[in-house]
């Protein structure tokens, strides 16, 4: 069992952030088959065609796609946490692209646990070859959904935030579906062997990911983090359908749609963009949902998201 070696101010740094090439690299393996988490067969499904397309036509993400199947430990240099809540995939790829060649060919060798590299990684720009398969896997399969996705992870961050305020850093490690643990001042990881590390005052990133994925990222002294498998994925991937006339008949068709769509959280800029409706429109519907009592909200980073309360969902579940 490994640990990582904490003291007060590497908990004070914890923190939880979204990171959209974490959902890229762990929905690599899943699409490979590797395994399959609950409510995630319509994604895949959905997406199986251009997923193998992609695959086809890419000698590098084909040797990607080989390699994380089977290896234990995943190249750091397109894993690394971000810096910021409100890092964009745009940034984690030029991260990437500007890994330096001494860096990946380590990572990648320590990956391949002494196998032979793949010839298509085994070049002099294999950071730049990678960070552009990974660009295509995004643009095609992840970044069409991922308002949808964003906000799902923004509400599990504002689920944990609040149990963290209340019950500390012990009831969040322990309920985080990674076998972690705080004892003293050892954070435990039960699901990972190797080499322990000392935190050193950086502090631990934790990443919700939308694909089941369990990775844990180490690139000490400057960072270090582990993604856990998000809550609520399968409504993610639940198709959306139209207010059903009883409850468009009680709240009004644009109230009762906007219900509906907070199944999962969103910000009003999303529910514009999904909805098809005015700002203003949605934001009428909203106070008057809050107003209700079937519609809550609440600050994730600069993001006001808002969701069901416990009313909203019976009542959206009474009319399905």
């Amino acid at each position: 069992m490994a640990y990582l070696e904490c003291t007060p101010e590497d908990l004070a740094r914890t923190r939880f952030v979204m990171s959209p090439m974490a959902q890229v690299v762990t929905a690599l393996p899943l699409l490979a088959g590797v395994r399959s988490p609950p409510g995630m067969s319509r994604w895949t499904a959905r997406v199986r065609d251009r997923y193998e397309a992609l695959v086809a036509a890419d000698p590098v993400l084909r040797a990607l796609v080989d390699l994380l199947v089977v290896t234990d430990y995943v190249p750091d240099f397109f894993c690394v946490p971000p810096p910021r809540a409100d890092t964009t995939f745009a940034q984690e790829a030029l991260a990437v692209r500007h890994t330096p060649y001494h860096k990946a060919r380590a990572d990648l060798e320590l990956s391949y646990r002494g196998r032979p590299t793949a010839a298509a990684l085994d070049v002099p720009d294999v950071a730049e070859r990678v960070a552009e398969s990974l660009i295509a896997v995004w643009s095609a399969l992840i970044e069409p959904d991922w308002p949808r996705t964003r906000a799902l992870l923004e509400r599990d961050i504002v689920r944990w935030a609040g149990r963290l305020a209340v019950y500390g850093w012990t009831e969040v490690f322990e309920g985080l579906d990674v076998q972690m643990s705080l004892q003293g001042e050892r954070i435990l990881l039960g699901r990972i062997s190797g080499a322990s590390h000392r935190l050193g005052g950086v502090g631990l990133v934790l990443m919700p990911n939308a694909f089941g994925g369990r990775i844990v990222y180490l690139d000490p002294p400057r960072a270090f983090g582990l993604t856990y498998p998000a809550r609520g994925v399968a409504a993610l991937w639940e198709s959306r359908v139209p207010a059903p006339d009883s409850l468009a008949a009680l709240l009004g068709r644009g109230r009762a749609a906007v219900l509906l769509e907070l199944a999962t959280p969103a910000s009003t800029s999303q529910l514009v963009a999904r909805l098809d409706m005015t700002l203003g429109g949605v934001g009428d519907h909203l106070a008057v949902l809050r107003r209700s009592g079937l519609v809550s909200r609440g600050r994730s980073g600069r993001s006001v998201l808002y969701t069901r309360t416990p009313m909203g969902d019976a009542l959206a579940e009474w009319n399905a």
